[in-house]
């Protein structure tokens, strides 16, 4: 298959995997639709400059991404396609952009096209791009800087148009995921100009007070937000939530090698590809170009190894710089570039056959043991095949094989496996069975934990219950409460025979429950009418 046709199926695959699960799914948890609360937080109490979550300041993330998700949520939109709309839009945009970029960078059109057809088919994309979260502008914005500054710095183009796009993509990644956009921009840069015989033209970067792009929005914002909130909003957003995750992580603590051991599956089909080049030539690059690549893949890499907290969708930035690599590497004859292709094979017929055979070993899961075996089997037969022919030595092939591979499962497992997730990390179904049950002017009731998603379906504020005893009392007086199945089944011999009414709806590996009594279910009927 031609790469122009992979890449024309890369916008296909991309676009059903959005219409096929945004729609008819909940915001999952927790994440997702913590972030929906805040931005309800926005529309009905006027949060914009400093975002709120449950009466105090959310410092967690930067405002745009939920000012984005409010304006949209305002405009009419439901709350996941809201949220996602950011996402898919920025992912759109990076596979419209990447073609250009990597002819920029002396791809041929039948490489560029590849190269994107390779983002689109990389599973860490295509589910961060149907994803209710920022991370995929941090995409966009690093990668768009990167292309800035490769024309400014290596090509040699001293347009103002490229330093206006370089700042402007900067700030515009600082008040999507904080100073950590900066930061990759910044060591990519280190990496490029070590051991250059001759200085980057860095002036070019600052010549015509582009500058004033990046820091003049973030200014608007901070320092109003910061004088409305003092010093202690200050120290928590620059100290704690930026240096402290990276120095020592609250949250997501995980060793060093923690991305060694997930990136060749989440970055597939490139990711061992990429990760091979930028070790065996960066050092040796003479061809400038794969220099940049190697610098900017090793930077981005070593950086999110380094920090203290560690997701596997903290690497997002690195996919689109893994592509346009690993279809550079393909040019090199050398034994280890087959073998790159030929494991990354081997990570496809184990991503077929996990799937395959997901039913059984997650059996809470609503699968269909034939459609998953069906799924599996047809992405693991065709990473086997890119396997054969990796052998053979035809590693351009192969990888394009492996790319269609990749788009099948955002074609077709997306959106399967993301239906069978929906029931399991959304509370929508029972915040809409509480709405209903329960007086439309009471705060909601939940027992001990923090689930954000009961507040934003359900259109109510919630309040946590935190000891059994208030959890009887409100059970007593006739309020309806959520709580888990495990929770449940300890407190339940404390009740002396009391009768509740129990609901039980599917959420992770158990369930959570609403728990009521007659007296709120004759409420609720009467409440409803006849």
């Amino acid at each position: 298959m031609q790469a122009k046709t992979l890449y024309a199926f890369a916008l296909v695959a991309l676009a059903v995997a959005f219409f096929a699960t945004v729609p008819f799914r909940g915001l999952f948890e927790p994440d997702e639709s913590r972030y929906a609360l805040v931005a309800q937080g926005m529309l009905q109490e006027g949060h914009w400059l400093v975002p709120h979550l449950e009466g105090r300041p959310y410092t967690h993330k930067p405002p745009l991404y939920l000012w984005l998700l409010a304006g949209l949520r305002g405009l009419g939109l439901p709350w996941t396609v809201a949220g996602v709309l950011p996402s898919f839009a920025a992912a759109l945009a990076l596979l419209l952009f990447l073609p250009s970029f990597g002819r920029k960078l002396g791809l041929t059109a039948e490489e560029s096209y590849l190269a994107a057809a390779a983002l689109a088919a990389c599973p860490l994309f295509a589910t961060m791009a149907v994803a209710a979260r920022m991370d995929m502008l941090l995409a966009l914005t690093v990668s768009l800087a990167l292309a800035a500054a490769w024309q400014l710095l290596a090509a040699e183009t001293d347009a103002p148009a490229w330093r206006w796009v370089f700042w402007v993509a900067v700030g515009a990644g600082v008040m999507s995921k904080g100073p950590v956009a900066l930061a990759l921009l910044a060591l990519t840069l280190a990496f490029f100009a070590l051991g250059r015989p001759s200085r980057l033209p860095f002036r070019r970067l600052f010549a015509g007070g582009a500058w004033t792009a990046a820091l003049g929005p973030v200014l608007l914002w901070f320092l109003p937000a910061a004088a409305s909130q003092g010093w202690a909003w200050v120290e928590e957003i620059l100290i704690r939530q930026s240096a402290g995750r990276m120095v020592q992580s609250f949250a997501h603590r995980e060793p060093f090698y923690f991305h060694l051991l997930t990136w060749p599956v989440t970055g597939f089909p490139a990711s061992l590809l990429a990760l091979g080049a930028s070790v065996v030539l960066w050092r040796r690059a003479q061809e400038i170009v794969l220099r940049y690549l190697c610098s900017a893949f090793l930077a981005i890499f070593v950086f999110f190894s380094v920090i203290s907290g560690k997701l596997v969708v903290y690497l997002l930035p690195l996919a689109p710089v893994a592509a346009l690599l690993g279809v550079y590497a393909l040019r090199v004859k050398a034994r280890w570039v087959s073998w790159a292709v030929a494991l990354s094979a081997f990570v496809g017929m184990a991503l077929g056959v996990g799937f395959a055979t997901l039913p059984s070993w997650r059996s809470e899961l609503s699968l269909s043991p034939v459609i998953s075996l069906l799924l599996g089997g047809t992405l693991a037969v065709l990473a086997g095949r890119a396997a054969v022919l990796a052998f053979r030595g035809l590693t351009f092939q192969a990888f394009s094989i492996l790319v269609g591979a990749g788009l099948f499962f955002t074609l077709a497992i997306l959106p399967v496996a993301t239906h069978a997730l929906d029931a399991r990390l959304s509370v929508r179904a029972i915040a809409q069975r509480y709405a209903i049950l329960e007086k439309p002017r009471e705060k909601g009731l939940v027992y001990r934990e923090s689930l954000s998603g009961l507040a934003v379906f359900s259109g109510k504020p919630f309040t946590r219950l935190e000891n059994p005893q208030a959890l009887l009392a409100a059970l007593r007086s006739g309020r309806a409460v959520v709580m888990t199945q495990k929770d449940w089944q300890r407190l339940s011999s404390s009740l002396n025979g009391e009768a509740f009414l129990v609901e039980s709806f599917p959420y992770r590996r158990a369930a959570l429950l609403l728990v009521y009594s007659h007296q709120a279910l004759r409420a609720s009927e009467e409440e409803q009418g006849p």
